[in-house]
């Protein structure tokens, strides 16, 4: 008979004590969830010297050489504050023109996150259809 009791009380620490492991498991995986959504979001983009055109009706305007933001698509959307506003897995390229104007860029797949020597067609955040390059003085 002592020796069934032993064993209860045995199973009853046992289960004493992996409950409170798990809660100091689950408290701390609480409290790393809680450090990680207060920190302070670090976005990596890299400025470029591009050459950029828009399309009109007559073809495409004259070239314009201008300093374009290259950034990824999650990276956007963390820094505009919207987190479905843009592809998390494309990259982008925005240009600021002045104070509250900005053009963004969708890069080609293709590009893998730079880009190219050669013209490349993209669309802005508003449809339009632009040629962009890497600017490398020669923007006509």
């Amino acid at each position: 008979m002592e020796y069934v009791g032993l064993k209860i009380i045995l199973n009853e620490l046992l289960f004493f004590t992996i409950n409170i492991a798990l809660r100091i498991t689950m408290k701390n995986i609480i409290l790393l969830f809680l450090l990680l959504s207060f920190s302070s979001v670090s976005i990596a983009a890299e400025n470029q010297e591009v050459c950029v055109k828009y399309q009109n009706d007559s073809g495409w305007s004259k070239g314009y050489s201008v300093v374009a933001t290259i950034i990824s698509g999650s990276d956007l959307n963390s820094a505009v504050g919207g987190f479905s506003r843009y592809e998390s897995f494309a990259t982008y390229a925005a240009v600021f023109w002045g104070e509250g104007q900005a053009s963004i860029y969708k890069l080609p797949p293709l590009s893998m996150g730079s880009l190219s020597i050669f013209e490349q067609e993209v669309k802005d955040q508003k449809g339009r259809k632009w040629k962009i390059k890497k600017d490398n003085n020669f923007c006509y």
